[in-house]
């Protein structure tokens, strides 16, 4: 993930929220992005979905917190509907790697690619 990318993104297009998209087919969070990049939508994935989804990756101005109600919001559910209607959710699309990792076998996988020397989110060199 290309960080430098994702903020000067984000500070070009002055909305609230910038969210990392990725293309993958698992159940994560769904974001309905038009052709501007704006999210128009952001829900639970369905079974038949084959949509962009939230990446986990986030910018975000302080105006956040303005959606958030307490330490008990759960910042993907109505906060991110609300940005959405508001017009305040962009979409910054990743098309390098990334892989989930919410389960053991997840955990398992990027760990035998670190161990492999082949982890391609590695882009630093070693001293």
């Amino acid at each position: 993930m290309d960080i430098d990318r994702l903020l000067d993104f984000h500070r070009a297009h002055g909305r609230c929220v910038t969210i990392t998209a990725v293309s993958l087919a698992q159940q994560k969070g769904v974001l309905d992005v038009d052709e501007d990049d704006t999210i128009l939508g952001f829900r639970e994935k369905q079974e038949a979905d084959n949509a962009i989804i939230n990446g986990g990756f986030m910018v975000c101005e302080p105006q956040i917190f303005d959606y958030l109600e307490d330490d008990r919001t759960i910042l993907e559910q109505e906060p991110m509907r609300q940005l959405a209607a508001h017009g305040e959710l962009k979409s910054y699309y990743h098309s390098g790697f990334w892989q989930c990792m919410d389960t053991k076998r997840e955990k398992d996988l990027l760990e035998r690619l670190w161990a492999s020397g082949k982890a391609p989110w590695k882009v630093w060199k070693d001293r």
